[in-house]
């Protein structure tokens, strides 16, 4: 009893939070060898880590008093100023420094979006599946969830329109490129019919974007913020493209509303690390991030490949597999009778974990969906870890 702390005691905004399935199952795994295709880890092969520890050193001999004292709540200026320039040039956007934010990961604007935006009861439209991280952020703040279909190229606009038509909607939260969790990408059609949308019917958009450099094949398309800037949010991260434990996100926001995201910001953490901006921009500044990005991109394709070869080989001809274009996720429906929260228990008892997929819904679907990551096993664990899954999968199957 004298663990317990008095549940009481707790909030409502806490009690909406639901229990992240990823973390629970990295902090377990922590603790035994698995293999794990759960979390969204990057490759640890690829981290810059030598060059990170030269910039690291000369970033200390330079500015030592300075990185190591309190700083501007919107982030590093020349780290702003990077993030603006290669944005506007990549996609033809205008974007000023004064319209970038530097945050904790691109979770945290997710965060800030939400307690700026949210009153309890608010219309927050998802895409159906959703990324959990940004489920658990917003359910803090008592939202009234409105799932759409996420389709082949995007979600579906005939549904968001209705949202938009019938219903007290606040703010939209969409992940454009190699979503979390499906793998799946708006095409460019897509992206400037949901700006049009946004402009019509004057709603706003979260456009969370942290896979945005990681394509197989070319570049994504420009985001749906180069066609409504005025109406969208938009966040990147160098967790992907840099290394995960610098936290070093950013989001780019219409000019009106920066004094009031810096104001909640403020409130929440004062100010972004200030060492490891400085060290990111370092080594942004003093290295190829082109070619960095293109041995991330081929090796995370070589990855996928593979995973995707073993799953048609060794899984039932029933469950259908979604083709990531890029990111790091595969997306598996299994079919009828199939629950991948069955199965888990099972693949777990043998080594293998992965994330069932009612962890990305809010209304309690998406029992026959799994998600995999592929960028963080060896081949010769992606394809022990898949041929165990079938096989546990075709037990369940013949007792259905």
């Amino acid at each position: 009893m004298e663990n317990q702390f008095p549940e009481e005691k707790f909030s409502t905004q806490y009690r909406n939070i639901p229990v992240s399935f990823v973390r629970s199952i990295l902090n377990a795994i922590g603790q035994q060898k698995m293999i794990s295709f759960a979390g969204g880890l990057p490759n640890p092969s690829l981290f810059p880590v030598g060059e990170l520890a030269e910039s690291t050193r000369a970033v200390m001999a330079a500015h030592g008093g300075t990185v190591l004292q309190y700083a501007g709540s919107m982030g590093y200026y020349p780290l702003r100023e990077w993030i603006a320039n290669r944005y506007s040039a990549k996609y033809g956007m205008s974007i000023t420094p004064e319209m970038v934010l530097i945050t904790n990961g691109s979770q945290q604007a997710i965060d800030v979006i939400s307690k700026l935006f949210i009153n309890p009861g608010d219309g927050v439209i998802l895409e159906k599946p959703s990324y959990l991280g940004a489920i658990q952020a917003m359910s803090a703040y008592l939202p009234d969830f409105r799932e759409v279909d996420l389709e082949e190229d995007g979600a579906n606009l005939a549904q968001i329109e209705e949202l938009f038509l019938d219903e007290d909607i606040k703010l939209m939260y969409a992940v454009t490129n190699a979503q979390n969790p499906s793998g799946i990408s708006y095409s460019a059609e897509k992206r400037k019919d949901l700006a049009m949308l946004l402009r019509k019917y004057n709603q706003f958009l979260l456009e969370d974007d942290p896979y945005n450099e990681i394509c197989f094949d070319g570049e994504f398309p420009a985001p749906v913020k180069k066609f409504a800037p005025d109406h969208v949010a938009w966040t990147g991260s160098f967790s992907k493209m840099v290394a995960p434990g610098l936290r070093n996100g950013w989001v780019v926001l219409p000019p009106a509303l920066v004094p009031h995201f810096d104001k909640v910001k403020q409130a929440t953490d004062l100010h972004p690390n200030n060492l490891t901006q400085y060290v990111l921009h370092h080594y942004l500044v003093h290295n190829d991030l082109d070619e960095h990005l293109q041995r991330i991109r081929t090796k995370y394709a070589g990855m996928a490949e593979c995973m995707v070869e073993m799953l048609k080989r060794y899984l039932p001809d029933e469950v259908h597999i979604t083709q990531p274009t890029g990111g790091m996720f595969i997306w598996l429906t299994l079919p009828e009778g199939l629950r991948a929260d069955e199965l888990i228990h099972r693949t777990m008892e043998r080594g293998v974990i992965f994330v069932p997929g009612n962890s990305f819904y809010t209304k309690g679907q998406g029992s026959n969906h799994i998600r995999l990551n592929f960028t963080n096993a060896e081949p010769d664990d992606i394809q022990k870890g898949v041929a165990i899954m079938a096989e546990e999968m075709k037990k369940l199957l013949c007792a259905v």
